[in-house]
């Protein structure tokens, strides 16, 4: 079995799967529920379906970039999960995270987002344009104005602060917003051999999330 912990937004999720279409999760949508929900839906997912810790063949994370608060429970609850333990700490990047679901869709062109606050977005493309191949950018900070330019007809577009950007054709673009964000994501990924290779192993330990701070957008692009 594979554990799933998403909290870099405002979604808490936490998701157990043993392949990409055997999967369930608790989720809770909201500010500050990463506290109390993060560790319960943990132990009741696994206590359920009568699962030790050191029953998992891994953990998945989302290591950010996202909310510092988010990102620190989720991560010293899996430090406290697996501390002492042999199960492996896998993760992979929030916003990557965001695009394997429309990853079915061959061809697809989805832009991830997150709301960086003033006037820009945390942003990465991923790009499927043949059957073998992923196109990935670079994660970066971008202003709203910058970014709307870069969205085309057909584009998916989804995560958080997106309805802000002023888009012409609004109705020719697929757009989903915390909806979609979810562990599920993390176990589809593992099982998809195109996005497999992007998880990173990590000393339990040693590992900090990759936080979303004021000094990104202050010196973002423009």
């Amino acid at each position: 079995m594979i554990l799933a912990i998403e909290t870099s937004t405002p979604v808490c999720s936490v998701a157990l799967g043993k392949n990409s279409r055997t999967i369930v999760e608790k989720r809770i949508e909201g500010r500050g529920v990463h506290s109390e929900r993060t560790f319960t839906f943990t132990r009741e997912l696994l206590d359920r379906h009568e699962i030790g810790i050191r029953d998992l063949e891994a953990v998945l994370f989302s290591h950010g970039p996202g909310s510092y608060t988010g990102l620190r429970i989720g991560a010293a609850a899996i430090k406290g999960l697996l501390f002492q333990r042999d199960v492996p700490l896998w993760t992979l990047p929030t916003l990557f995270s965001f695009a394997v679901p429309f990853l079915n869709r061959y061809p697809a062109r989805v832009h991830a987002v997150i709301d960086a606050r003033r006037q820009h977005l945390y942003h990465q493309k991923t790009e499927y344009p043949a059957e073998e191949k992923l196109v990935i950018s670079e994660p970066k900070v971008v202003e709203l104005t910058r970014l709307e330019g870069e969205i085309q007809q057909g584009d998916i577009v989804v995560g958080t602060g997106w309805n802000r950007m002023e888009i012409e054709n609004r109705d020719q673009i697929s757009f989903y917003g915390t909806e979609a964000i979810s562990a599920k994501n993390l176990i589809q990924g593992w099982y998809h051999p195109l996005v497999k290779p992007h998880f990173l192993q990590r000393d339990v330990q040693q590992f900090e999330p990759e936080y979303l701070t004021l000094s990104q957008v202050n010196n973002s692009s423009v």
